[in-house]
C-alpha cells in the first residue's frame, strides 16, 4: 500500500505544473502526509481543472457514517469494486507528490525508503475523489490513492506501489469521456529506472515528524 508521501513544493509550482486554476488554499512544503490529513488533489469538471484540499481516506457517497477513509484502492479492481466503481467512471483525479515511503521488513524491523523521480520533479499519483454529505452533518471531500503491483524500482522493499501517471496520460485520466480501455493502459508501475530510493529513519513513522531531514538517506546510528 502506500500509506505516506511527501509534496514540498509550492502551490504556485504545483498551479504551473498541473495547469490547474490559481489556488483558494495556503500550502507549505510538507514532508510526511498521513492519512486522514489534507492534501492537494487536481481534479476535472465542466468548469474546468482545478486543485483542492482533500482528506486522504475516500469515504464513499452510499456510506451512511463514514469512518476511517480508504486510503487505497487496488488498480486490479477499481472499475468493479462497489467502494470505488462510480467514483472510477466519474471522478478521477491526480494527487501530486514529490516522493512516497514504503516499508521494508528484515525479521523484526522494518525499514522506512523513499521512492522519488529519477529525474527529478513531480510525480501524479492516479487517483479517485469523493463528496459525502448528510442533512446535520459536516460534508467531506476525501480521495484515495490507486496502487499497483510494484515495478523493479519498488519490488525490493515492497509489492505494491502507488499508480504514477505520466505526463502524457495525463489529460486522458481526468477527462470523463476516457475509454476503459485508455484507462486501462494507465493503471499499472512506470519502467524501471523511473524512480530512486534509499532509506530514512524509522522517525517517518510517527506523523507529528514533518521536515526535510526525514528524505535524507539514513544514518545507520539513527533511530
Amino acid at each position: 500500500m502506500c500509506g505516506r508521501y511527501t509534496l514540498a513544493t509550492s502551490g504556485q509550482e504545483l498551479v504551473e505544473m498541473f495547469d490547474a486554476g490559481a489556488l483558494t488554499f495556503d500550502w507549505s512544503e510538507r514532508y510526511n502526509i498521513a492519512p486522514g490529513q489534507q492534501a492537494p488533489v487536481v481534479a476535472e469538471d465542466r468548469r474546468g481543472r482545478r486543485m483542492g484540499l482533500l482528506t486522504w481516506g475516500l469515504a464513499p457517497a452510499w456510506m451512511d457514517e463514514p469512518r476511517s477513509g480508504i486510503v487505497n484502492a487496488r488498480a486490479e479492481s477499481v472499475a468493479t469494486r462497489p467502494s470505488f466503481r462510480e467514483a472510477f467512471r466519474r471522478r478521477r483525479c491526480l494527487v501530486p507528490a514529490d516522493g512516497f515511503f514504503e516499508w521494508k521488513r528484515e525479521g523484526d524491523v522494518r525499514t522506512p525508503w523513499w521512492f522519488h523521480s529519477a529525474g527529478g520533479g513531480v510525480l501524479a499519483f492516479a487517483g479517485l475523489w469523493e463528496s459525502w454529505s448528510r442533512e446535520g452533518a459536516e460534508p467531506r471531500h476525501t480521495f484515495t490513492i490507486i496502487t499497483a503491483q510494484a515495478s523493479a524500482d519498488v519490488a525490493h522493499v515492497h509489492d505494491r506501489m502507488p499508480v504514477l501517471v505520466q505526463d502524457s496520460d495525463r489529460a486522458a485520466w481526468l477527462d470523463r469521456a476516457s475509454s476503459p480501455d485508455r484507462l486501462a493502459a494507465i493503471l499499472h508501475a512506470p519502467p524501471a529506472g523511473s524512480l530512486d530510493s534509499h532509506p530514512v529513519s524509522r522517525r517517518v513513522n510517527r506523523t507529528a515528524e514533518d521536515d526535510p531531514s526525514l528524505i535524507e538517506p539514513l544514518d545507520p546510528t539513527a533511530t
